[in-house]
Parts: C-alpha cells; structure tokens; sequence
C-alpha cells in the first residue's frame, strides 16, 4: 500500500514472472478502478484531500445511493478511509496506488499511437 504519492515514483517490479498472488491482487485493483465515476472519485478526493458523499455526488452524473455504492467498493479495496464528521462521512483517499496506475495509464495513453484507437 502506497499513503503518500510520492512513494510510488520510487517502486519497482522485477523482471521475473509474477507470483499467483500478485497477478490475483493486480487483477482485484484493476477491476475496482475499472469503473469510470470510481475513477473521478479518486481523482476528486486526492485535489480536495477528502470529502462527503453529498460533495461528492455534485462532482460525477450518478445518484448519492450509486456515490455511495462506489465509496464502499473503494474503502473495501482499502483505496479510502471513512470517519464521522458530524452528522456527514468524510472519505479520504488512503492508498494512492490505484492513483498512480490511473495517472501512469492516462499519460501512456496520451502518448501512445495506439491510443486514438481504442
């Protein structure tokens, strides 16, 4: 787990194949960021350094019920944390791994010829 982006820059995976647990835990992170709106949750949380579900439900085009379907997919996948605030749950954004892949992802994207294809 990676709680402060600055750490993931200094990461490094091996040449060697990966271990069945690895490629099961790859796969795990990959579909909970397979989702477009629990993309924009996490890009929305790391510029606002937390948020509640109603400040959240204004940044993306779907229900609070389907804000709050999604922040409970992302804290189960330990990518934010939840506490009280007041009568409110303010959501924060703990483990900015899944971070990092989008960001790496979108900027190979941008820069691969492949890209405006697919």
């Amino acid at each position: 787990m990676v709680t402060n982006p600055k750490q993931q820059s200094n990461a490094t995976v091996e040449n060697e194949p990966l271990s069945e647990q690895t490629v099961e835990m790859v796969a795990a992170m990959l579909r909970v960021l397979s989702d477009p709106i629990r993309i924009r949750l996490i890009e929305v949380l790391n510029e606002r350094s937390g948020a509640t579900v109603a400040a959240l439900t204004a940044c993306v085009p779907v229900s609070q019920p389907s804000v709050s379907k999604h922040l409970a997919v992302l804290h189960n996948a330990g990518i934010v944390s939840r506490r009280p605030q007041g009568v409110w749950v303010r959501y924060e954004l703990t483990d900015f791994t899944g971070l990092w892949l989008i960001q790496q992802l979108a900027s190979g994207l941008a820069t691969s010829p492949v890209s405006s294809s697919i």
